[in-house]
């Protein structure tokens, strides 16, 4: 311990006393041997003293210890660089238990790394509290894997079937001799089944989202043109409505896109039949708009926007906008109807190209959705 100051407190006997474990190694041997250990370091590993002067601290490393830990460990202090980082170690009694290491180097008045000091806490507690929920979540996601194969399954057979019932229905509604009650009770059927089969394609699609099935494709497309054919497929419904449908496209936006419309159009689809469905009275307005920044690999990062004047959403019921079979509101779901899937599924759908989706909201004023999404401008 000659390294240590000779003059002033006991510096020794305060190291001694601290409730953490201690060490101090000397750098200047390639072996790193221990030369000073506290004695709550050797409560921790249930070592004497005697048993660990003189010995690299590798004599703690067992079965357990992961290789990549113990290198880097090895490679810092060749350079004589401080630690941070893990690592299980086992006590004298073969007992495993986990090391938060914390060493620093020390150098001498001429630059010389001559001892390394280590703080080293026990976290085993925690790093099976960790361990824990990573297995909980593992458990989670397979449970929710195989529940989303169970419902693409089920759905699948639906929509088969809703598929022939409405195809019957139509060949039924075209005989011009139905009674008007007749006619009024097979229109209300046949919108009762477009309604299920929306919900069982609405559902295929967020499992296909969540075991990774869905696809995205990369070819070149017209923006205005996708937008402006989105916006001409929701006009009728708009103008039964008295609904005003904007666009506004950004004059930096490059026409030539690459990527995938189709991805981009469910989304939008979504978004606009979500707005048609909670806005009575007023407009809605489709917008595109470059933002500054770009993705690491220089693709262009686009802000779609869907802006109603509708109901709104009250503050305290936003963060259940993306959750799937949810609703902001029991009334709204009696009222305005839907499966609570499709703001799920744009988030999937968002998320599997890349971007992020939010939105911003203020009850009786109206909401808007903002969907961030990279595009190529480059073949």
């Amino acid at each position: 311990m000659s390294d240590l100051p000779a003059s002033g407190p006991d510096w020794t006997h305060i190291i001694g006393e601290l409730r953490s474990s201690v060490t101090i190694t000397d750098a200047a041997d390639p072996e790193q041997p221990l030369v000073f250990v506290n004695d709550y370091f050797l409560q921790l590993t249930g070592y004497s003293r005697e048993e660990v002067i003189g010995r690299n601290c590798r004599f703690l490393q067992g079965d357990g210890t992961r290789s990549e830990t113990v290198r880097e460990i090895r490679e810092r202090l060749l350079q004589c660089m401080p630690v941070r980082t893990e690592i299980l170690n086992y006590r004298s009694d073969g007992s495993p238990f986990w090391n938060e290491l914390n060493i620093d180097p020390i150098f001498d008045t001429e630059g010389r790394c001559v001892l390394f000091v280590g703080l080293q806490y026990e976290v085993t507690d925690r790093k099976l509290l960790e361990e824990e929920a990573a297995h909980a979540a593992r458990s989670a996601h397979r449970q929710s894997r195989a529940l989303m194969e169970f419902i693409g399954k089920l759905n699948h057979e639906m929509r088969n079937n809703m598929n022939g019932v409405l195809g019957l229905l139509d060949i039924v509604l075209m005989d011009e001799s139905l009674p008007d009650d007749v006619r009024e009770y097979l229109e209300l059927a046949k919108g009762s089944g477009d309604t299920l089969l929306n919900i069982a394609n609405d559902a295929l699609d967020l499992a296909g989202a969540a075991n990774g099935r869905m696809k995205l494709e990369r070819i070149e497309f017209n923006l205005r043109q996708v937008l402006e054919s989105i916006l001409k497929t929701h006009s009728a419904r708009a103008a039964e409505k008295g609904l005003e449908l904007k666009l506004a496209i950004g004059g930096d936006l490059s026409q030539r896109t690459y990527g995938d419309p189709h991805r981009l159009r469910q989304v939008l689809d979504n978004l606009i039949g979500n707005a048609m469905k909670f806005t009575e009275q007023g407009s809605i307005t489709l917008s595109a708009e470059s933002l500054p920044q770009r993705t690491e690999s220089g693709e262009q990062q686009i802000r779609f926007t869907v802006r109603d004047t509708g109901i709104g959403i009250p503050e305290e019921h936003m963060d259940k906008l993306f959750k799937a079979f949810s609703q902001t509101d029991v009334s709204h779901a009696r009222l305005y109807g839907g499966s609570g899937l499709g703001l799920k599924i744009c988030e999937e759908l968002v998320g599997l190209m890349g971007g992020r989706i939010f939105a911003e909201s203020r009850e009786g004023e109206g909401t808007a959705f903002h969907a961030d999404i990279p595009f190529s401008t480059e073949g």
